[in-house]
């Protein structure tokens, strides 16, 4: 029996994080993800419905570049300037990305696979959203609900 709902979409997102973690760590780690990629997206045809719910892979690859965020704030990244040392400094250091562009980039796609799939399911649970019916010509019209 298929399923649909919020446990599907979340589903996805766990299935949309491991796929863009194995592409992002494809070079190191990302290649023994990959197969537990597979393993997730297979779980969630399985079980789920390729839908709607499936909106929850953008919402996974929000959630990687959050955990990047996580591990990368406090960090300076280094730049071609260099980095003047203070009177009394000895050494300077700096290494990790900037965290602000994962942050809002994280931001952005987790809020729109969630905005996203709440219009969807809206949309399919209210009958909100008429069907488009296509006439001969390739021309479409909207049926009058009355």
């Amino acid at each position: 029996m298929r399923r649909d709902g919020w446990l599907v979409f979340a589903a996805w997102v766990l299935a949309g994080a491991l796929v863009v973690f194995s592409l992002l760590g494809a070079a190191s780690i990302g290649l023994f993800i990959a197969p537990l990629a597979a393993v997730a997206i297979w779980l969630a045809f399985r079980f789920g419905r390729a839908g709607p719910e499936m909106l929850g892979m953008v919402s996974g690859a929000g959630a990687v570049c959050l955990l990047i965020e996580f591990l990368n704030r406090g960090t300076t990244p280094c730049t071609e300037q260099g980095h003047t040392l203070s009177p009394g400094e000895t050494e300077a250091g700096c290494g990790g990305l900037a965290s602000t562009p994962w942050l809002v980039a994280g931001l952005v796609l987790v809020a729109a696979g969630i905005v996203a799939y709440a219009l969807a399911r809206r949309g399919t649970h209210t009958g909100g959203g008429r069907p488009l019916h296509l006439e001969a010509g390739g021309t479409s019209t909207v049926p009058d609900r009355g």
